[in-house]
């Protein structure tokens, strides 16, 4: 396939199984590449070397995190090698719950075979794998499953009645993002599903909801009372990069006025040339192609929207930087969701850039806490923060500046939750990555630290 010969940039590209090869030219410039495989460490090869030739955007998975320093004695290190050969990519996103005896943790585990891995602590120092929720072959009908087709991300339990349930994303065979839910008598199974998603598409299964999206990230709250909320967001992320680097094709003026430096520019306009060939990718390759142009774009964001905005003809795109956190009541039986929907919180600081995910409530001094992630989950921009509220809808008002961001010894904090620590006082777990070493399917360490709550404010201890 080859770009459109009136952009800056000439790519000639061609799949070879999982490779792909390209030849790229501007004027009488030409150089051929390979991309090796389809992860995300092959393509930000490709992107440090189409850098170095082209002039073109460093991936932030190079560079050092600005004003960084040592996380400190505030930061401990609980998992730092996956506990089972059988777990691919660490323990991202977490989600740890007390339960009799010690502490349980699952995790996403991407487009490994066995998904969300079950491990157990006696003490918050020793860990021991006990297994997956779903192993090999016992996924429910509807998940796609397989290597580069799966995606088992960010499953939560919680203790309901007499039962555990869980709430998750997998991906539908539909290739659609969705939120299911399984439940077992145990914290360790057998896991049953519901058998259909609890939420799919961006809509929910209850008549007059509006859609718009996949969903991810789901969170399970129990309130004081024994009500059960559901939390979640809608991954309209997903839906502007390839766009607006078709919007870049059809409006090349559009690359002086979106990015300030000629390095972004210069991304922007390689991302216009390949978004053809993007669109005809896997859904995890589409985010690969497009990685450059979502880091330029959070890099300039103060004027990315307003000039998006500004020209008249991006609306679903500026519609589409937008991640609102919806919460709606589980019905007793967690088949359905009853009551009103709600938007609680959506990403409107800078430091947040084109999505904020991963929520978590708890209900700590009178008050209840959503602990979120934002900005891109693959850099060192990606950070946790906080908002609180008086009700478990909202509204929810932030904290301000992210209550913890990249150090120099673990980047992108995030996708957090929260359960008593051995003294029974409140402990955030979350993952990070080693320097240098982000990126999907990357491993990712588990972390805790001390949280100190006062009705205004919550501190890391």
């Amino acid at each position: 396939m080859s770009s459109d010969e009136t952009l800056p940039f000439a790519v000639e590209l061609s799949a070879d199984g999982a490779a792909t090869d390209l030849v790229v030219r501007e004027g009488e410039t030409q150089r051929s590449y390979r991309i090796a495989g389809g992860t995300q460490t092959d393509y930000a090869e490709f992107f440090r070397h189409l850098s170095e030739d082209f002039g073109t955007r460093l991936p932030a998975a190079f560079e050092e995190p600005l004003d960084a320093v040592p996380a400190g004695e505030a930061w401990t290190p609980l998992i730092t090698d996956n506990l089972s050969g059988r777990t691919v990519a660490g323990y991202g996103d977490p989600a740890v719950l007390k339960i009799d005896g010690g502490w349980l943790l699952t995790a996403t585990s991407n487009d490994g075979p066995d998904a969300f891995p079950l491990v157990f602590s006696p003490d918050l120092q020793s860990w021991e794998h006990r297994g997956f929720i779903f192993e090999e072959g016992q996924t429910p009908g509807w998940v796609a499953t397989g290597k580069d087709v799966a995606d088992f991300w960010a499953p939560e339990i919680q203790q309901i009645g007499d039962e555990y349930w869980v709430a998750y994303t997998a991906r539908e065979k539909s290739n659609a993002l969705a939120i299911g839910l399984a439940r077992s008598p145990t914290p360790f199974g057998p896991w049953t599903d519901n058998g259909r998603p609890l939420i799919t598409g961006g809509k929910v299964l209850y008549p007059g909801t509006a859609a718009s999206g996949g969903v991810i990230d789901s969170h399970i709250f129990k309130d004081v009372d024994g009500t059960a909320y559901l939390y979640w967001k809608n991954d309209t992320n997903g839906l502007w990069p390839r766009p607006l680097a078709g919007l870049l094709r059809q409006h090349p003026e559009l690359v002086d006025e979106l990015f300030a430096s000629e390095t972004d520019r210069r991304t922007g306009a390689f991302a216009a040339a390949i978004q053809p060939w993007a669109n005809t990718r896997r859904p995890m390759e589409r985010f690969f192609w497009m990685q450059p142009l979502i880091e330029a774009a959070l890099d300039n964001w103060p004027r990315v929207r307003p000039a998006l905005v500004a020209s008249g003809y991006a609306g679903e795109i500026v519609e589409a930087l937008t991640t609102p956190i919806h919460v709606r009541r589980l019905a007793e039986d967690g088949r359905s969701l009853v009551g009103e929907e709600r938007i609680v919180l959506a990403n409107d600081q800078d430091w947040e850039g084109h999505l904020i995910e991963g929520p978590f409530v708890t209900h700590q001094a009178g008050r209840y806490w959503m602990f979120y992630a934002g900005n891109d989950f693959s850099t060192p921009a990606y950070g946790i923060g906080v908002a609180v509220a008086d009700s478990p809808l909202g509204p929810f008002v932030k904290q301000g500046e992210p209550l913890l961001k990249s150090a120099s010894d673990w980047w992108a904090p995030g996708h957090a939750s929260v359960a008593p620590g051995g003294d029974g006082e409140p402990q955030l777990f979350f993952h990070a990555f080693f320097p240098s070493r982000c990126g999907y399917n990357a491993f990712r360490a588990l972390l805790t630290a001390r949280l100190r709550f006062t009705p205004d404010r919550v501190e890391i201890a």
